[in-house]
């Protein structure tokens, strides 16, 4: 399970444990908006696609991105593996 706290405000948080998550009244709401959506695993990508609203990657991507200068506690979820390239695909990257 994991914590993420911001360095320059106190009150900016968000937590996941065996029971679920919790953050900030601000970072709760817009965790709440992007929660199922895709989510850039670096700044120019690739994209994680989430397996709902409650994958535990998809939501720790987030907090890293939306909660300022982010500090990590505990242990983060493990990246997905990569689903091998479909021999139809025409590579693009969105």
């Amino acid at each position: 399970m994991w914590r993420i706290t911001s360095r320059l405000d106190p009150s900016r948080w968000m937590e996941y444990t065996d029971s679920g998550w919790t953050a900030d009244p601000e970072t709760r709401l817009i965790v709440l908006d992007q929660a199922g959506r895709p989510q850039p695993m670096t700044p120019t990508g690739p994209h994680y696609t989430p397996t709902g609203a409650d994958d535990p990657f998809c939501l720790y991507l987030i907090g890293m991105g939306v909660i300022p200068a982010p500090e990590l506690s505990g242990t983060p979820p493990t990246t997905p593996a990569l689903l091998p390239e479909r021999p139809d695909s025409d590579r693009t990257v969105y």
